[in-house]
């Protein structure tokens, strides 16, 4: 919906964890389905390395072991680099 989009991705983008290019959730490929929803395929940009863990701020990271309930799976998030 309207409101999610400006406020949340806007939200994201000051905290520094979304490019400020507003049409970064749409590359390298949006699908659009119905009723306002899609999804958002995303990457880097080609020669350029995806930082660990989706580059959340460190105290997101230290928190996710916790919040997933096991290491392995915050492990596989680091995978993303």
């Amino acid at each position: 919906d309207a409101y999610h989009t400006l406020m949340t991705h806007r939200s994201a983008v000051e905290l520094g964890l979304a490019p400020p290019d507003p049409k970064f959730a749409s590359e390298p490929a949006h699908i659009s389905l119905s009723n306002g929803h899609g999804l958002g395929v995303l990457g880097v940009p080609p020669g350029q390395p995806m930082p660990p863990y989706l580059n959340y701020p460190q105290e997101v990271v230290d928190g996710l072991a916790e919040a997933y309930g096991d290491q392995d799976k915050a492990d596989i998030l680091q995978g993303t680099a």
